[in-house]
């Protein structure tokens, strides 16, 4: 009975030690966690361990403009600076406006060998362009609600109070919703259609067709942005700023 007794308590004693391992492996895990473990490696100088623990809270399935910011600074300390930029460009689809993120992107991009000019556009249009995206995507969106219930408001006082300067509020409220969701609109539009990709690779080669047999027609180094048009198979084709157009191997860059 004693033996007994004595394995009984060796196994529970076990099976705590299991399941307290098992608890603290879960806690280990978690993304908070592991982000206040990436941030405490990245202020040590570990940068390798803090872009690891960083990629595991991005492989949870968790999505942050702070994770892609912070990888992003742990990648251009480690002099990796492909890397950089496309978490860079990853945390301005969530971050956009951040002067700390625009300030270190900006230095990245001025450690990059490809300087592309871009072809110049009409005042029209990139005036357009500018006003699409004054503002991020989710404050167009609140600005969409907030003028759909102003119009909903003034179209119910109207009915009620039948004041003239109410129709005015209602039609420059209306011409503002238009315009918004107009805006709203344009960027989900941009932001589903265009892919950027940003060149991982520290040289690699442009050529004119998918293929083997396609001949360079120029050279791109780590870090530049490129604008992926379509993809045919294993290849992709590309354009840069100045409008050169060409194919390479989908394994040469990462998409933003």
């Amino acid at each position: 009975m004693t033996v007994h007794k004595g394995l009984l308590q060796v196994k529970w004693l076990l099976a705590s030690i299991f399941l307290i391992s098992g608890w603290l492996s879960v806690q280990a895990q978690d993304p908070p966690v592991l982000f206040d473990q990436a941030n405490s490696a990245y202020a040590k100088g570990d940068y390798t361990q803090a872009i690891d623990l960083y990629e595991k809270i991005l492989k949870s399935g968790v999505v942050s403009g702070e994770v892609y910011f912070n990888l992003g600074n742990a990648y251009f300390k480690s002099d990796r600076i492909g890397y950089a930029i496309l978490y860079y460009e990853k945390a301005k689809k969530y971050l956009d406006g951040d002067p700390s993120l625009d300030h270190n992107l900006k230095l990245a991009r001025m450690r990059i060998v490809d300087q592309i000019d871009e072809i110049p556009v009409i005042f029209i249009e990139q005036w357009w362009r500018e006003l699409i995206h004054l503002f991020p995507i989710n404050t167009y969106l609140w600005l969409c609600l907030a003028f759909f219930t102003l119009l909903m408001l003034f179209l119910i006082l109207r009915i009620y109070l039948h004041r003239s300067w109410l129709k005015n509020l209602i039609w420059m409220v209306l011409v503002l919703f238009l315009l918004t969701v107009v805006f709203t609109t344009s960027q989900i539009y941009e932001f589903e259609t265009t892919k950027f990709g940003i060149i991982l690779d520290e040289k690699i080669s442009v050529v004119s067709e998918p293929g083997l047999s396609g001949k360079e027609v120029f050279i791109l180094h780590e870090g530049t942005k490129v604008e992926v048009k379509r993809q045919l198979d294993d290849w992709l084709e590309i354009t840069i700023p100045d409008g050169k157009t060409g194919w390479l191997k989908k394994s040469d860059l990462d998409i933003i």
